[in-house]
């Protein structure tokens, strides 16, 4: 057991991954964690990939019972994981779009890393949205995997950015974006994460745009306090 902040506002851990364990690029479990308030299981994204020693989960932290548990998880203290659930998984003979805001990133870190880990032929762009620099999740392994894999590009954008020292794309995720992220891309699948309403107005912009609903997985983060 590791644990650590990502940002000020995210938190995450690394467990290890129990024996025989396997899942696809990337699935979700329950992670069960003892709280304040007695044993809690939630939906977690795996934010690491099948090819890598450990599983790993990334949360935006607030003051609930099963967030602070979960932030204040310790190197040998325990938990259970039951899975691997879901279907939102990396097709690797596909090109892919990947969009994403804030703590969403979690299954395209495992995604980009299972690409990377297994050299995978297909070209992955990854649209990311935050509000400032300084909640960019995963921003040093992003750039990592990026500069690891040159068919894996990150193109960031922030909603709120608050000085001139930010550099890149400001604003939400819109049509150009998209246009721009998927540029040169042959029949990609476009894969969206983020809350509620991010995923649904990402996909009005996919369906605007004339892309096909079977060319679009998603999953919506809906949070738990």
């Amino acid at each position: 057991m590791s644990s650590r902040p990502l940002t000020p506002t995210t938190h995450r851990i690394e467990v290890e991954k129990p024996k025989d364990f396997t899942f696809r690029p990337t699935q979700f479990t329950f992670l069960q964690l003892r709280t304040d308030e007695g044993m809690d299981a939630r939906p977690m994204s795996l934010a690491t990939s099948p090819t890598r020693p450990h599983l790993e989960y990334a949360v935006r932290l607030s003051g609930s019972a099963y967030k602070r548990a979960f932030a204040d998880l310790r190197p040998g203290d325990e938990v259970r994981v039951f899975g691997p659930i879901g279907d939102f998984v990396l097709h690797e003979t596909r090109p892919a779009v990947l969009v994403a805001g804030g703590v969403g990133i979690t299954p395209f870190k495992g995604m980009a890393e299972y690409a990377a880990d297994k050299g995978l032929p297909i070209p992955i762009r990854l649209a990311y949205s935050n509000r400032t620099e300084d909640e960019i999740v995963y921003r040093q392994e992003l750039d990592a995997l990026e500069a690891r894999n040159d068919r894996f590009r990150v193109m960031y954008t922030l909603t709120r950015a608050t000085d001139n020292a930010w550099r890149g794309r400001t604003g939400r995720i819109d049509r150009d974006f998209l246009k721009e992220t998927a540029r040169g891309l042959e029949d990609p699948i476009y894969y969206v994460t983020g809350t509620p309403g991010m995923v649904v107005g990402t996909l009005r912009l996919l369906r605007s745009a004339g892309v096909p609903e079977a060319e679009i997985e998603y999953e919506a983060f809906r949070g738990y306090g």
